[in-house]
This record gives C-alpha cells, sequence and structure tokens, in this order.
C-alpha cells in the first residue's frame, strides 16, 4: 500500500477525540481506518513503477512518508535486536532462550533454495493433524523419488539443542531471528499457528520464511552494510495461548509513551470499559521495566496484557520509523505529537468493517481472497459433485 498524504488526519485527530463520562468519540480512529482504505484504493489505480528520485511533484513528497524522519542510527536497529533487550527485561516478557553461535551449516540450510527438510527431520507432523483428515500413517503418503538439493545436509548439532530448548520450556515454542518471527511462513503449517513441537516444525517455519532469510542475508530496517557484523540467533519462545483483543502497540517518543492502538483489527465492546485500565497497567509495565532498561527515546513497543494473571508482558520491540505498522494511527500524526500529558489510545470502532481496510497478516502469501468466499466454496462443490456424476457414467 503507498503512502498517502494524512495531515488532515493528524491535525483533527486530537480536537475528534472528546471524553464524556465513559462514553468515548471513536471519530479519530474511524477517520484513520478511512484514510488507509484511500490510500489502498489509490494504490490500486497507481502505476506500479517506481517514483523518480528528482521528481518535483508535491504529491510524490507526499507520498514518500520515509523523507519525515532522520535517518535511522545502528544503535536504534541494534536496541530492537532480540538478545539486546531479553536480558535486561526477562522478568517482564515470555522465557525464552537464545540459540548462538549458529552452525555455519544451518545458516547454510535456511538461506538456501527450496522449502526441505534435512534427513534426520523428514516428517513435518504438526501434532497428530494429518490423522484428523484420514492419513493414519505419515509413511503412505507417495513422495517423489526426485532428491531435492542439498537435502542432505547436516545440522545435527542445531537439530539437538533446539530439542534440549524445547523440552525446557514445557514442550512447545514458537520461532525467531534476530529481529523477525516467520509469521509469513505460518500458511505452511496445518494449524495456522507458530506453535512447534519438534525441530522439524521450527525448520519448516524458518525455510520457508522470507523475513528469517530477509533477516540473515540483508538486514532489518537497514542494509546489512550499515548495520555492520551482527550475530545471527536463534530464539525459542515459549508458547503462550494469547488472546488477541489484549494486545497493543505503543508509540514512545522522547523517553514518553505519546500513543497506544489495539492491534487486532476487530471490535471488543468489553475493551471500551477497560480504558483507564489499559492506560494504567501499560503506563505500570513502561515505568517499572521499559523506560529504565529500553536506551533509545524514540521506539514501538508491542504489549499484552494478561487478565487472568493481572500481568502485562512486553511482546517485541520495534525502531520509531515509518517501515513499522502504527495501525489506528499516522505516522505524520505521532511525528506532531507531544508528550505531555495522558497516552491517547484507539480501539478499534463499533460498525466499521476493518477486514476492508486490515487484511489478515500476510495473506498475501496464502491464496487469493475469492477462494474464502461462499460463491466459491459453492462453485467448488458443484464442479466436484458434477466431476463425480460424470464418472459414475
Amino acid at each position: 500500500m503507498s503512502e498517502e498524504t494524512r495531515a488532515s488526519v493528524a491535525d483533527s485527530a486530537s480536537t475528534d477525540r472528546q471524553n464524556t463520562g465513559n462514553q468515548y468519540d471513536d471519530s479519530a480512529a474511524k477517520e484513520a481506518i478511512s484514510t488507509i482504505a484511500e490510500a489502498a484504493a489509490a494504490n490500486n489505480t497507481e502505476s506500479k513503477e517506481p517514483m523518480c528520485d528528482n521528481s518535483d511533484s508535491d504529491d510524490d513528497e507526499n507520498r514518500d512518508i520515509s523523507k519525515l524522519f532522520p535517518p535511522l542510527a545502528k544503535d536504534e536497529v541494534i536496541n530492537c535486536m532480540f538478545s539486546s533487550w531479553y536480558p535486561k527485561l526477562r522478568n517482564a516478557t515470555f522465557k525464552s532462550e537464545i540459540i548462538k553461535p549458529l552452525e555455519q551449516n544451518f545458516l547454510t540450510y535456511l538461506l538456501s533454495d527450496g522449502v526441505f527438510l534435512p534427513d534426520n527431520e523428514a516428517n513435518p507432523v504438526f501434532s497428530g493433524e494429518f490423522e484428523e483428515h484420514g492419513i493414519s500413517n505419515y509413511d503412505d503418503v507417495e513422495w517423489s523419488d526426485e532428491e531435492e538439493p542439498n537435502a542432505g545436509i547436516d545440522i545435527e548439532s542445531t537439530t539437538v539443542e533446539i530439542r534440549r530448548v524445547i523440552e525446557e520450556l514445557d514442550g512447545t515454542v514458537f520461532p525467531r531471528m534476530n529481529w523477525s518471527s516467520p509469521r509469513d511462513a505460518v500458511h505452511m503449517t496445518t494449524c495456522d499457528s507458530l506453535k512447534c513441537a519438534n525441530p522439524s516444525q521450527v525448520y519448516l517455519l524458518l525455510k520457508s520464511s522470507y523475513n528469517i532469510a530477509s533477516d540473515i542475508e540483508s538486514g532489518r530496517y537497514l542494509p546489512r552494510d550499515q548495520l555492520g557484523e551482527v550475530e545471527p540467533e536463534l530464539v525459542l519462545r515459549q508458547w503462550c495461548n494469547l488472546v488477541p483483543s489484549m494486545e497493543f502497540r505503543c508509540f514512545v517518543k522522547d523517553h514518553k509513551i505519546v500513543a497506544i492502538s489495539q492491534i487486532d483489527p476487530h471490535y471488543y465492546d468489553f475493551l471500551e470499559d477497560m480504558r483507564s485500565e489499559i492506560l494504567t497497567k501499560i503506563g505500570e509495565l513502561f515505568e517499572a521495566h521499559v523506560r529504565p532498561n529500553f536506551p533509545s527515546a524514540n521506539y514501538c513497543f508491542d504489549a499484552y496484557i494478561a487478565r487472568t494473571a493481572n500481568r502485562t508482558f512486553v511482546v517485541d520491540f520495534e525502531p520509531w520509523t515509518h517501515t513499522v505498522e502504527p495501525i489506528l494511527f499516522e505516522w505524520e500524526e505521532l511525528l506532531k505529537m507531544n508528550n505531555d500529558g495522558e497516552p491517547e489510545i484507539r480501539l478499534f470502532p463499533n460498525n466499521v468493517n476493518t477486514m476492508g481496510y486490515f487484511t489478515k497478516k500476510h495473506s498475501m502469501n496464502r491464496y487469493p481472497v475469492e477462494m474464502t468466499t461462499a460463491t466459491f466454496q459453492d462453485t467448488l462443490s458443484q464442479l466436484i459433485a458434477q466431476t463425480n456424476n460424470q464418472a459414475q457414467i
């Protein structure tokens, strides 16, 4: 989606937000969603050719939001690397273990062409889901005898280490590397999840992910030549069943939270009554753990509120840059915000088809949206029935 000029949202957002008793004027959130929709519509009609660097067009300049940001410093990116912040915040986040240094064979395997598993991890069975689909024995599935390239690569030492960590973290984990997780590869699993119970599941996700390859090869947020020598790290985090409605993105400017956005693109009526609680819990987490231990002045972090455990957790950090999704805010307005007073919190409003503007993450890696519609399913059923009838004639 191309970046459209959203200054009008920035100018009006603060005045649109009003508190009257327990009621909240969600017009700012609705306007932000509308602006995103307009940008998406414009993107569908714009030429796909890249803009020339020497263009004098005001529209082109406005469309390039990166010009509003100062150059991203190397330290700001390194601070967001998992091994940089986890040791200081291990008591405020989920239990994890960092595996490094990584053997060169493992890195070669991750960057090699094709999606395949090493010989000693050839059965990527995900928690017995094959039995649910009528396949009682994984070995009964017919596979091609053609040898996969590099399929015989030896990463046994990494496999042993992953098994050890999975056992220590109560049997299930989700993987990531320095900055990224393989969320773009979740469609490769049969459970639509990053949950892994054995090394083969970890390998399948990592090997199928463009995000992971980018972390290793080209660097995240900054080119590798600007980052310098960064040691790749495999992180296994203890699996937790998080409730999507309780995840929030927090925007920190000059060491103070200026804005908080709900992450999950759905309306939850109970969140309206939790505004004060959300602000309080995230504020307590920030003052007690994040601000004293995270060195950058401007950054973003995701937080999770576990209501049953009465705790708030840090999920991840990202630098203050235009490539980070601002969810219900626009970067233009975030850049103009000052850190005086209470942070502004935005929740997805009611009576708005948010899925029209916020598609499921990494859905472009899956299949056309038309394949999920009722019309497609009806047509597919009719085709199968017609084929069966012809076979019986």
